[in-house]
């Protein structure tokens, strides 16, 4: 992966997001109001700074969970999936290179958005531009953390098909149960997905729970891959990869 190969697909997707125009528009409104009626909504009974920015990383955490099936399906319907294999690059190279791109796309239509957002509801920033570009950049972690997960659920569209649809119902499910509009309850979900610990971080910003969140990110990677891997190697032993 170079960066010739991210830029040409940076632009490229560029131009691709450009043809939906209206369906953009809207999608972007649904957002807006979604994220604006859940601020509104639980001001007062929680901090809005800290619902701000977990709303902010669920946004691009349901695409972390979702796109890398998406990727590795679309490789399969276009038939591409041999070619990719063939080449002298590794596939989870490729699915690298555009989960990236993914993060970037998702950052140039989430700024202007989320800009709106904060100033339309008066989202307080209590940590000041540097405590809050902390916070950024912790997201951030979280949501390239989380695409190891989906690349993990990405080795099963290698073997069945709809994986995208059980990725789908996982990215709305941890909007609800993981910790993001209220603390969870539930120690399992609680240390399944790191947004108690993203919530705790925000609130007061220290060391050990970002030490917390970047292990996260890691053994997120870490299972994904090995997952993956495991999957991928037992569609080639049975001849699923050769028959899509």
């Amino acid at each position: 992966m170079s960066l010739s190969d991210l830029t040409r697909e940076f632009f490229r997707q560029l131009q691709e997001m450009g043809q939906f125009k209206l369906n953009l528009l809207f999608a972007n409104l649904s957002i807006v109001i979604m994220v604006s009626g859940y601020l509104d909504y639980f001001t007062g009974h929680q901090s809005v700074e800290a619902l701000f920015f977990l709303l902010f990383t669920w946004y691009f955490a349901t695409h972390s969970i979702t796109h890398p099936t998406f990727f590795v399906e679309d490789e399969v319907y276009d038939r591409t999936l041999i070619s990719v294999i063939q080449s002298h690059k590794s596939l989870v190279s490729v699915l690298l290179l555009k989960i990236i791109v993914q993060m970037l796309i998702d950052l140039v239509k989430a700024i202007p958005l989320f800009l709106l957002i904060a100033f339309v509801m008066k989202v307080p920033f209590n940590h000041g531009v540097a405590g809050s570009l902390l916070i950024f950049l912790l997201c951030f972690v979280v949501i390239f953390g989380l695409y190891g997960m989906g690349l993990g659920f990405a080795g099963f569209s290698l073997l069945y098909s709809r994986t995208s649809s059980v990725t789908g119902l996982i990215s709305y499910f941890m909007l609800f149960f993981t910790g993001i509009l209220t603390q969870s309850t539930n120690l399992v979900l609680t240390y399944l997905f790191p947004y108690q610990y993203l919530r705790s971080f925000i609130l007061q910003p220290n060391l050990a729970t970002a030490s917390i969140l970047s292990l996260y990110a890691i053994i997120y990677w870490v299972i994904g891959l090995l997952v993956f891997y495991a999957l991928f190697s037992h569609a080639k032993k049975k001849g699923a990869i050769f028959n899509v």
